[in-house]
């Protein structure tokens, strides 16, 4: 379903809302809202179907950007009369920099063009003839992309390299008969143009395979596919003597005739490019339960149709990888070599190798064309034509020139960086570079490399992948389509944190209960990373994933998909990317693609090396219906501009990172914000006002590391937060805790008597609290039994994740006293008398220990066979009494980075570090001369100790000024800046 869809859902959302909310308030309103209600409803019912024929009929395009654009229009004009309402006062037009002023009563004449417009929508020829579209049936532009995307099994690609391993182990599991891990269906997935449908016929072809089975059948499923045609061309391939009789045969006889023809030979069976679990549900009659000699291989961009195979019929998940630089290099070389016929001196004469796996086997009746074969974006005209401009290319100016190759090969390895391991991509790009002779050709390919990119649909050469990246975003549901092309915002490459995307997709309204059913107490960020996981499984995100929670922790987009996302937004007037020094002209152009002129969201960008000035005042007048601002390391030069509280539409504003030491009190004025965000550098004291307590729709609180207040801050109103981070007792009032009823996730930093500590123990511990993860820091001193029975409650909590103590602390509670979920401890100057580690070693979830400034007053430390076992990162530093420390074999089995920092009295490298195979990166810092020249290899010399860390791939040795190491003890002991939530 298209965005205009979606625009038209949103605002039938906004229009219920505003029956709901504000509809009472302006009463001459209520009657004109329930019909543009009914009005677009009737449209959207009508989109449903016009979105599948816009791309075949330029008149159905058209219609669906215009109601996209009077959806947004409307939306606009009701803003605004709310805003005449409650602000009392004129405000501009929005949608054109805010150039027209308006008023509740002129607003009259508006309401009755947006109507008319309404109006003429319903009634226009271009859409009166459109019914609900038969199964199966498609247009001419849908037939040519199925076309494309149809897959050949005939052609084993010579443009195939570094899987060999992947495809082994793969047929193995088809060939292979007995034991617990006998799967039926092989699924491979992964993302558009990696190269599913190239491993699957590497496997098709494999001897192996054509020696197991005896019949064999491939069908491209795709996207336009019907359960008869797919049973008919299965059946051709496997019983190719019964053709005529199959054709005649209905669908119920098709079935049961393969249900039957598998049990009498073994067959194997590749579903090529199936795109929806329908498939499966439709096909699964015709295939024997549990049988275990037909076997099939499935080739999809879902991952959650393996899994939904794999209910009933055992199904190996196959994750593609992408390709490698080196491997990346190879697959261009290979294609471009070949298509300029020049010899790749690091070949040699056996060509590609290893092909006496494979056998041509019997040819399919589905490929009798190689027109449109995987590998090539050229016709066997074009090829023709290409080879006869090289034959006529003059020497000075031919590849074969030494000099030019070198040079080529620069320029190539530098594109094919670009390709992100995608094989398709790559293959797109060889074929370009085929067609280009000479050097000065090459280059000006990579001066425009992304140019050639944003062409995609109008070039031959790179047409084919935008076709493949264009169809997985048609195929996105309408909620997804947004979430998708907001991710245009952020720059090339960038690692773009998933819980700041999610308050981002919330804020702009793309989440909300028009669009989910939430389960039971789940928030709108874990609905907002359902949507990511849903984009993940379909290959159009990359994620990175956080390895303690096991959530997104990071997103990017590939290159290609970025591009596609800039160009589906272009088209969409869904966001235009400006700089930083912008004239408002470039903000009103219209789109060549459509007839609208309205853009719907602006992307400023900044160099962000330095800290940028900003006067706030202009984006404060001009755009008084912004909902997202994020001013992330802007210098404000002191105090923030009280303009910011004229933003009254404000849903998200960060501010983090940013140089201001006052907040204006007209932040109170922002009502609907869900998002705050106001974490200044470490060493930035923030004057808070005691108003944030009105912002009532706040979600997400983010206070800076340092803050102040002339009074205690007033949290308790706030209902609906669910995220508070940097919450510190001496500047707000405990006592407020329990009454964030919502509140899922906090971080604290407690600073009280014991009674206190006390009494927020009990608050936490209330049955009615949501609380799922906490982090504190708490600065006490634990001397006497009372204050150990507190502590030892702290430490117990079942949310708590990350804590940090600060102060004298007698002993350590026994293992069994803390909690379970905690995966990161910090303690600090706890003067310690007994060993640390024979308590810390124990607890099962440790993946972070940091041991600083006077911790432990002991001289030596161990480390127990089995202890730590889920620990990735240890910290000891300042710990000046140590002596000794022994980790025996098999302690920290999972270790990954080990710093070790002024521990000047440490003699030496644990021997027991040889055994940490884990074990990446070492870093030792301020340390004595005699430790570091032990471990230290000194002109191709080993060190003493050397034998204990050469395993060890990253290994830093390095000093930190004394002013700097207090600098950063300052930054610590005042902020819970080592708390991430």
């Amino acid at each position: 379903m298209s965005m205009a869809a979606f625009a038209v859902s949103l605002v039938i959302q906004s229009l219920t809302e505003l029956l709901i909310h504000e509809a009472k308030h302006i009463p001459e309103l209520r009657g004109r809202i329930e019909l543009m209600q009914m009005k677009l409803r009737q449209l959207l019912s009508i989109l449903e179907i016009a979105d599948a024929r816009q791309e075949a009929d330029e008149g159905i395009s058209n219609w669906i950007a215009e109601t996209r654009e009077v959806a947004y229009d409307l939306e606009d004009l009701l803003t605004v009369a709310v805003c005449s309402r409650k602000e009392g006062s004129i405000l501009k037009k929005y949608t054109h920099m805010f150039k027209e002023v308006s008023s509740l009563h002129n607003l009259e004449p508006k309401f009755q063009v947006i109507e008319a417009k309404i109006s003429a929508l319903e009634s226009d020829l271009r859409i009166r003839n459109i019914k609900p579209r038969r199964r199966g049936l498609t247009n001419l532009v849908s037939q040519r992309h199925l076309e494309q995307r149809r897959s050949y099994s005939h052609y084993i690609e010579e443009d195939f390299v570094g899987l060999d391993e992947d495809v082994k182990e793969l047929v193995a599991r088809l060939v292979k008969e007995d034991g617990e891990k006998n799967y039926q269906v092989v699924s491979i997935t992964g993302m558009g143009g990696i190269g599913k449908t190239t491993i699957a016929k590497r496997i098709y072809h494999h001897i192996d395979c054509r020696s197991h089975f005896h019949a064999f059948a491939w069908v491209c499923v795709s996207q336009q596919w019907q359960q008869e045609d797919v049973l008919q061309r299965i059946l051709h391939k496997l019983e190719p003597e019964k053709k005529k009789e199959i054709n005649r045969m209905k669908v119920e006889e098709l079935v049961e005739e393969l249900f039957e023809v598998q049990k009498k030979k073994r067959c194997l069976i590749v579903l090529d490019d199936v795109w929806g679990k329908d498939v499966w549900v439709v096909l699964r009659p015709a295939f024997p339960p549990r049988q275990v000699n037909s076997k099939i291989i499935l080739t999809t961009r879902n991952r959650e149709i393996a899994r939904y195979i794999d209910r009933d019929t055992p199904c190996y998940l196959y994750q593609q990888r992408h390709l490698n630089k080196t491997e990346s290099w190879e697959l261009l070389k290979k294609k471009v070599y070949r298509g300029l016929n020049i010899r790749d001196k690091s070949q040699g004469d056996g060509g590609d190798g290893g092909e006496h796996e494979y056998s041509s086997g019997s040819e399919d009746d589905d490929a009798a064309s190689s027109a449109a074969s995987f590998h090539s974006c050229l016709t066997d005209e074009e090829e023709e034509e290409v080879t006869g401009q090289l034959h006529n290319s003059s020497p000075e100016d031919c590849v074969q020139d030494h000099k030019n190759q070198m040079d080529m090969e620069r320029l190539g390895k530098e594109m094919v960086g670009q390709c992100g391991g995608l094989p398709l991509a790559i293959i797109v790009l060889g074929g370009l570079l085929m067609t280009k002779s000479t050097i000065s050709e090459w280059q000006t390919v990579h001066q425009n490399f992304n140019s050639y990119l944003r062409r995609a649909r109008s070039t031959r050469e790179s047409g084919r992948v935008h076709g493949v990246l264009a169809l997985s975003y048609h195929d996105l549901p309408y909620q997804l389509k947004p979430c998708f092309l907001h991710l245009g915002n952020f720059p090339e490459d960038f690692k773009i944190p998933t819980r700041k995307l999610y308050q981002l997709w919330a804020a702009e309204g793309f989440i909300s209960a028009e669009f989910y059913q939430a389960e039971e107490e789940e928030s709108i960020m874990d609905v907002a990373e359902r949507y990511l996981g849903e984009l993940v499984q379909r290959s159009m995100v990359q994620v990175r994933v956080d390895e303690v929670t096991g959530r997104f922790k990071s997103c990017r987009l590939h290159d290609l998909t970025r591009e596609l996302c800039l160009l589906k937004g272009k088209e969409e007037n869904f966001l235009k990317k400006v700089p930083l020094r912008f004239e408002p002209e470039l903000i009103g152009s219209p789109s060549p693609s459509t007839k609208a002129s309205v853009t719907r969201r602006l992307s400023v960008a900044a160099h962000r090396q330095k800290k940028s000035s900003a006067n706030t005042d202009m984006v404060c007048d001009e755009f008084k219906l912004l909902r997202v601002l994020d001013l992330e390391r802007f210098c404000f030069g002191g105090k923030l501009s009280k303009a910011i509280g004229n933003l009254v539409h404000l849903r998200y504003l960060s501010l983090r990172g940013s140089q201001f030491n006052r907040l204006p009190s007209s932040i109170g004025n922002l009502k609907y914000l869900q998002t705050l965000d106001l974490r200044a550098p470490f060493l930035v004291c923030v004057t808070i006002p005691n108003v944030i307590w009105k912002l009532n729709h706040l979600k997400h609180l983010y206070l800076p590391p340092s803050h102040r207040s002339a009074s205690k801050l007033q949290l308790g109103s706030l209902s609906k937060l669910e995220i508070l981070k940097n919450f510190d007792t001496r500047v707000s009032d405990y006592r407020d805790i329990p009454k964030l009823v919502k509140l899922q996730k906090l971080a604290a930093i407690l600073t009280m008597e014991t009674e206190n500590l006390a009494e927020i123990i009990h608050c936490l511990k209330m049955e009615h609290n949501h609380i799922r993860n906490s982090s504190f820091r708490i600065r006490y001193d634990f001397q006497s039994e009372r204050e150990f029975t507190v502590l030892r409650q702290l430490v117990g909590f079942t949310h708590l994740h990350k804590l940090d103590l600060v102060g004298l602390i007698n002993r350590l509670p026994e293992h069994c006293h803390f909690s379970q979920s905690l995966t990161k401890l910090t303690l600090r100057s706890s003067r310690l008398k007994e060993d640390p580690m024979a308590t810390l070693e124990k607890l099962p979830n440790l993946h972070s220990l940091m041991l600083r400034k006077n911790v432990y007053e002991g001289n030596e430390i161990s480390c127990s066979p089995q202890g730590f076992p889920q620990l990735r990162t240890m910290e000891l530093q300042g710990l000046a009494s140590l002596e000794h420390w022994i980790i025996e074999k098999g302690a920290m089995p999972n270790l990954y980075c080990l710093k070790i920092d002024e521990c000047i009295n440490l003699r030496m490298v644990p021997e027991g570090i040889k055994h940490i195979a884990t074990l990446k990166e070492l870093v030792i810092a301020n340390m004595p001369a005699a430790f570091k020249c032990r471990i230290q290899t000194v002109q191709q010399e080993e060190a003493e100790d050397f034998y204990k860390v050469k395993h060890i791939p990253s290994i830093t040795i390095t000093e930190m000024s004394s002013s700097s190491m207090k600098e950063l003890e300052k930054q610590l002991s005042g902020t819970i800046g080592s708390f991430s939530l």
